[in-house]
């Protein structure tokens, strides 16, 4: 606990992100960030290079968490092991589906030239000898054996028909939770557990309304298509809730019924102008509150885990805004600054 908190109390500051979101290259962030953060280590290489690239910048900062990520969990295994294993595992679900994509596009070679690191998630999958499969039957037979089971029926049966990725990607989403709730009841006890997966159900609840808000705001999806896009696990509004926000005919119906819900307090206090935003925001407020006040050191490390990912994807997006030269304020307002 005492080095993840140390690590917590090093992160970057509004006064790092105002200079970050100042700077008019991507070489230049990256000299920033190797002089005065704790991603410095990965930021080496690319220091004072003008012509980095947004890939490049990027790829440094995904290294960074899962650098880190590996480091604090390995350092006491036995509170660790666990926690890694979750975040290999949605890693994995990643490569998955970026491997699916690549197939339905008829580029599966691309995925041969990626470089997968060893994962450890205990799905019997071999991403290496899944990346040379070409043929949708083929992939089918080849995850039926594994934990990716349950994958198969969203899959095409024959080679040319259309891939439905939204649901394919429901269904991984569905496979990884699964698994991880599965893997967080056997290792740690229940007060734990329940904490750890609480603040997992969170980002799924929130991540479920949002979809429900895009499908009826934009692409005026059936009920039926809507009910099977959402993964499911609730943790803040109850059944009836969701009935009314699922059934609701409208985008504005649908955010009038998440507002008197139980998020209230967190609507009141980020607003929904931005509910990408109020998502992040509204999911991170129980995790500080674990950093500066849990007693227990894996409910800590999982709670920095997952704000260093915001950190992370805080610094993603000031590379896309300083890619596209936009306004430092611009990109400022898109950040998770809590």
């Amino acid at each position: 606990m005492t080095r993840v908190r140390a690590k917590y109390g090093s992160r970057l500051t509004v006064k790092d992100y105002e200079a970050l979101t100042g700077l008019s290259s991507l070489g230049e962030a990256a000299s920033y960030l190797s002089g005065n953060s704790n991603f410095a280590a990965y930021f080496d290489g690319a220091a004072g290079r003008r012509d980095i690239s947004r890939a490049v910048f990027e790829g440094a900062v995904r290294s960074a968490f899962y650098g880190t990520a590996r480091k604090l969990c390995s350092s006491e295994s036995d509170a660790g092991d666990h926690i890694y294993r979750y975040i290999a595992l949605g890693l994995e679900n990643d490569y998955v589906l970026d491997y699916i994509i690549n197939l339905s596009l008829g580029t599966p070679e691309k995925m041969i030239l990626k470089r997968v690191p060893e994962l450890r998630t205990g799905t019997k999958l071999d991403l290496t000898k899944l990346f040379k499969i070409k043929d949708p039957a083929e992939l089918g037979r080849y995850l039926s054996k594994t934990k990716y089971a349950k994958l198969v029926p969203a899959l095409p049966k024959n080679a040319g028909e259309k891939f439905d990725i939204s649901l394919i990607e429901t269904v991984l989403s569905k496979i990884k939770y699964k698994l991880a709730f599965a893997e967080i009841e056997r290792s740690y006890g229940a007060e734990t557990a329940k904490v750890l997966e609480e603040s997992i159900k969170t980002r799924i609840e929130l991540t479920d309304f949002l979809t429900v808000y895009r499908a009826k705001k934009y692409y005026g999806m059936s009920e039926m298509s809507l009910r099977t896009a959402l993964v499911g696990y609730r943790c803040v509004m109850n059944s009836a809730t969701w009935e009314r926000i699922i059934t609701a005919k409208t985008a504005d119906q649908a955010l009038t019924e998440f507002s008197a819900s139980g998020y209230a307090p967190r609507i009141e206090r980020f607003g929904t102008h931005d509910l990408e935003l109020f998502k992040e925001k509204a999911a991170a407020v129980k995790d500080i509150r674990h950093m500066h006040f849990s007693t227990d050191p894996i409910i800590v490390l999982a709670s920095y885990l997952r704000l260093f990912q915001d950190e992370c994807d805080n610094l993603i997006k000031i590379a896309e805004g300083i890619t596209y030269k936009l306004p430092q304020d611009e990109i400022m307002a898109d950040l998770i600054l809590l």
